[in-house]
């Protein structure tokens, strides 16, 4: 051990009440920072899962102009076939097709706009935590509803439905052009019967269920329709080729997601019996990917395009790419940590700087001895730095020490903040309990910074002792 190290330790023992105090602040400062930005780590992760067990997936793959438009008509193809070269892929753990489209839930006593999904729930629950949010009932029965299969037309029919399709684009273009103020000439536009053989013609080309297709409603809708678990609703929707139609739902289950937007609006089917609804067979508005590992979402988005390959009317976006809003709202927290980091660093640079510029003034005679000994400025600032690197470094290694056993009882035990109800950021609903989750980046940036702050601290002190004449600090009495 060197005569400048030796004096560096000396330095720091000669004052050992002083020493502790500012190593205790520095060490307290390092703790509180690691458990801070722990707990930031664990909602940032919170953050990540909610949305991607939640409802979205780690990889969506969409009509490109799908996202944009929410067309029922924009769909990417989904036969088993499709589906198949996306489960085989190396890093593909689960897909599942969906459709969504909009209609209107009655029931004797209430109504409402609603939103439909459909889902494949065998592969569903293989993705997200969708059925995780069952509060009544049975979730989406892993079978679809039976349906008739559509049926050709005869010539006959083929010809009575040219004919009421003409008379009703007539009729539409007669009240288009009719003047303003001139009542519509009334006429017959259809004979007698042709209303139930149009009936007939919509039964063959899109025939019913042979009985009510099962849905899971949020729990806000069916309260406001006042259905349980058994009771039938009426839904009425519009299919891809803008025809109206209503439909019978037997409730199966309630689900509550505790976002309010999906608990008043949502209702849950099979993607088969969607698909027979819309006439969109063989067709997804939305495939959902979980992956193996979460961290590859965005290389396996990019392999999937590349293997999919250029104009096929598909998108592949991770999960980061559906959602940029939550990755907007991480950064954001991040930015904020790292105000308070800066701002608690400051204030233990502050008491560093006093510590070491006290230390230098009580040590004057001492230095300027020194200096008349023949050490040279650089060797001093040298000496007052090594002194302050010292104290850092243990104050440091008791602030890990504290912020470890911090963090470990905030990732087991948490700080449970369901006594004021449950919340949710950007739509993604949160845990009650907020965890640690300390990441090796935000233990090594607070006791890299630390370090740097306490030099930056030091540098003023050691250039002031270096200044000191010789023999000036020899006559300081």
């Amino acid at each position: 051990m060197n005569t400048t190290v030796k004096m560096a330790w000396r330095s720091l023992a000669r004052n050992r009440r002083r020493s502790a105090v500012t190593a205790a602040g520095i060490a307290l400062a390092m703790a509180m920072c690691m458990a801070t930005l722990g707990l930031m780590d664990g909602l940032s992760l919170d953050l990540i899962r909610g949305t991607t067990d939640g409802e979205v997936g780690h990889v969506q793959i969409h009509h490109p102009q799908y996202l944009a438009s929410r067309r029922l008509a924009d769909t990417v193809p989904a036969a088993p076939a499709d589906l198949q070269v996306l489960r085989e892929h190396a890093h593909v753990a689960a897909a599942s097709r969906r459709l969504y489209a909009w209609g209107y839930l009655s029931s004797s006593a209430g109504s409402g706009g609603v939103q439909l999904m459909g889902i494949e729930p065998a592969h569903e629950t293989r993705v997200t935590r969708i059925h995780t949010t069952l509060v009544q009932g049975e979730f989406v029965p892993f079978e679809p509803t039976p349906w008739a299969e559509p049926q050709p037309l005869d010539d006959a029919q083929r010809a009575l439905d040219r004919r009421l399709t003409e008379q009703a684009i007539e009729k539409a273009f007669a009240q288009i052009e009719r003047p303003a103020g001139r009542r519509p000439v009334t006429r017959p536009v259809t004979q007698p019967g042709d209303l139930d053989a149009g009936a007939a013609i919509a039964e063959r080309l899109a025939p019913r269920p042979a009985q009510p297709p099962a849905a899971v409603l949020g729990s806000k809708l069916a309260a406001n329709l006042g259905v349980g678990v058994g009771d039938t609703v009426h839904l009425l929707y519009e299919n891809t080729l803008g025809a109206q139609s209503t439909l019978q739902l037997r409730v199966a289950g309630v689900l509550r997601s505790g976002l309010d937007t999906t608990d008043r609006s949502r209702v849950l089917m099979h993607v088969d019996d969607v698909q027979k609804m819309l006439l969109l067979g063989g067709q997804a508005h939305e495939i959902a990917i979980r992956v193996g590992d979460p961290r590859q979402a965005e290389a396996v988005a990019a392999s999937l395009a590349a293997a999919l390959g250029a104009g096929t009317q598909r998108e592949v976006l991770s999960w980061s790419q559906v959602r940029p809003d939550i990755m907007a709202l991480i950064a954001s927290n991040q930015a904020l940590m790292g105000t308070l980091v800066f701002i608690v660093f400051l204030i233990a640079g502050t008491g560093v700087l006093n510590t070491m510029l006290v230390s230098v003034m009580q040590r004057q005679k001492e230095i300027s001895l020194l200096k008349a000994l023949g050490q040279t400025p650089r060797a001093i600032v040298a000496g007052v730095l090594l002194e302050t690197l010292l104290l850092t470094a243990l104050a440091c290694a008791a602030g890990l020490a504290l912020g470890s056993v911090a963090n470990a009882y905030l990732h087991h035990q948490g700080i449970d903040v369901s006594r004021f109800g449950g919340f949710s950021l950007s739509g993604v609903n949160m845990a009650p309990v907020l965890r640690a989750n300390l990441t090796v980046d935000s233990a090594l940036v607070p006791l890299a910074s630390l370090f740097v702050v306490a030099l930056l601290a030091a540098w003023f002190p050691a250039r002031t002792a270096a200044r000191v004449p010789a023999a000036a600090g020899m006559r300081i009495q």
